[in-house]
């Protein structure tokens, strides 16, 4: 896929195998998801990429640095959950599944929060609304 090369030459981003592989996994079908590290490496292994799980990690890493994804913490745990859509949005969190769902941009409205006291100014909000399945 040459969409993957440009989308790293793009984010000014070295071009590597393991890169370039990655970013087909997780950018090739153009979908919005929403993945683990360990997500990414089993992916890999299933498609045949022998790959270093700390290989995923800091390619991860250099994504997010680049601006191709969005870390978001999962509460609870030390693993990050990785969001091909960076874009300003808020999330919903199944605890019981462990499922991230996106809440569409302005579903919920930004102006009913409180402001800062000290006059700055609010530039994002990252809502994670927690659900449990029942």
């Amino acid at each position: 896929m040459s969409d993957a090369h440009s989308l790293l030459e793009t984010a000014g981003l070295r071009i590597t195998q393991p890169r370039l592989q990655i970013a087909r996994t997780l950018f090739a079908d153009g979908l919005d998801r929403h993945v683990t590290a360990e997500q990414v490496f089993a992916r890999l292994k299933a498609d045949g990429v022998h790959m270093a799980l700390a290989t995923v990690y800091n390619t991860l890493g250099h994504f997010v640095e680049a601006g191709l994804l969005r870390p978001i913490s999962k509460p609870g745990s030390d693993a990050s959950i990785y969001d091909t859509n960076t874009s300003s949005h808020h999330h919903f969190l199944n605890e019981t599944t462990g499922e991230l769902t996106d809440i569409p941009a302005g579903a919920i409205p930004l102006d009913l929060l409180p402001q800062p006291e000290d006059g700055s100014e609010i530039v994002a909000c990252e809502l994670v609304i927690r659900t449990r399945s029942k």
